[in-house]
């Protein structure tokens, strides 16, 4: 298989009543544009919501009805693939472990892959089939594998989003196909979008792929901003007849990550036009202090890591002055930003050991100019119970203790 880059490198019933049909109090009401300052009234008009935030610091830049329910259309497809990227973390699954197509899934409306039942798939082919081409089939083959079935998949689904604080919305499947009681907000979508980044940076080069081969055909993707705007990596687009043209799509100039949700658009092209715009505004006004529009409360980012500027002798020496901070766990090797770091606490945290819930998170950076992620302030037990824990959801970790100027490692194996 061949994966081409693009040219840059809730519970369901909790907050939303599920017995009303949405129509009945549609989706993005046109009034809240006159309570919200729009600062593009014309590009505001054309969506029926939007929002646009700092991914690195999750503040919000710009907003339009950011908390008007939505139909999600394919988007819903994230909350498969962070469900996906999680199972792979776990050691649940495997990028190249073959699962078998059901009818259910086959019987799957278009867009998709027309898969048959009995098939195989694998997991990394029904990932880039998702976020290239947005195959329904492809989704539901992953439900059900994950789920046992796609009915308890959307359970998942919602247990995961109340998790992320996700309090407006209700997953019914696992494709985004029409549902009268599927809705989100672009809030959100974004918080969603954010977390895969800061949860799963290692699977985030799947939504760059433009296209990929499959069983001999060249299967390409509906993501045209990722060859038209210069600094977009990803993520995903969505769209039925109830919903107008969605998109999420993150972006990268001069190491800093803007995300944005456009919900609702009347066409693609608009769609991607009122992105571009907010693109280019939020890229302009990174450092302004009163965003137009944004007064709402921004993104909400578990505050995981204090950052500190020392050598890694002045760490050991000051830890090794506390004899119940004797031992801690660091997570791979060294990180070239603050925010990767940040990135794999963030992501340990959320594979739930609770031993790491009781260490101190830190992010050390070291004289020349890298960083280190930790968990800190931990006896030997818990520090190599953790690292245990932690490789076999397949991550990279080693459990040292602090011994005046050295460092002894521990065998966690």
């Amino acid at each position: 298989m061949r994966v081409w880059d693009g040219p840059d490198a809730v519970s369901s019933t909790s907050t939303l009543n599920q017995k009303k049909s949405p129509r009945s109090t549609w989706p993005c009401l046109a009034l809240a544009a006159l309570l919200v300052g729009a600062w593009t009234p014309t590009a505001s008009a054309r969506v029926q919501a939007s929002i646009l935030l700092n991914a690195g610091t999750g503040k919000i830049l710009e907003a339009h009805n950011p908390d008007s329910l939505c139909y999600p259309a394919s988007l819903t497809k994230l909350m498969t693939l962070y469900l996906t990227f999680q199972q792979l973390n776990w050691g649940k699954m495997t990028l190249g472990q073959e699962l078998t197509v059901s009818k259910h899934a086959a019987d799957q409306h278009p867009t998709k892959l027309y898969l048959k039942p009995g098939e195989q798939i694998t997991v990394q082919s029904a990932i880039l089939a998702i976020t290239t081409r947005s195959a329904n089939d492809a989704a539901v083959v992953l439900a059900e594998a994950i789920g046992g079935s796609e009915e308890q998949f959307a359970r998942m689904m919602n247990e995961r989003a109340h998790a992320l604080g996700m309090t407006h919305t209700a997953f019914q499947n696992a494709s985004g196909l029409p549902d009268p009681h599927q809705m989100t907000t672009a809030r959100d979508m974004s918080k969603l979008a954010v977390a895969i980044l800061d949860d799963f940076p290692e699977y985030y080069r799947y939504f760059k792929a433009r296209r990929f081969e499959f069983r001999g055909r060249t299967i390409y993707g509906h993501d045209h901003l990722l060859a038209r705007y210069p600094g977009v990596d990803g993520m995903k687009t969505g769209y039925t007849a109830a919903s107008g043209f969605n998109i999420v799509t993150s972006a990268v100039r001069d190491d800093h990550r803007l995300l944005g949700v456009v919900m609702g658009g009347r066409t693609a092209g608009s769609r991607d036009r009122h992105m571009v715009v907010l693109l280019n505004h939020g890229f302009a006004n990174l450092h302004e202090t009163t965003p137009a529009g944004a007064q709402e409360t921004g993104v909400a980012r578990t505050p995981v890591a204090r950052y500190k500027k020392v050598s890694l002798d002045d760490t050991e020496q000051e830890d090794s002055e506390r004899p119940d901070a004797g031992w801690f766990v660091q997570l791979g090797g060294t990180f070239r930003s603050p925010i990767y770091a940040h990135r794999a606490l963030k992501s340990a945290l959320h594979s739930d050991p609770e031993v790491l819930r009781q260490a101190n998170p830190l992010v050390v950076k070291l004289a020349n100019d890298r960083y280190l992620a930790r968990f800190s302030e931990m006896d030997a037990s818990a520090a190599i119970e953790a690292c245990r824990f932690l490789r076999h959801r397949k991550f990279t970790c080693a459990a040292y203790q602090l011994r005046g100027k050295g460092l002894s490692m521990a065998s966690t194996q």
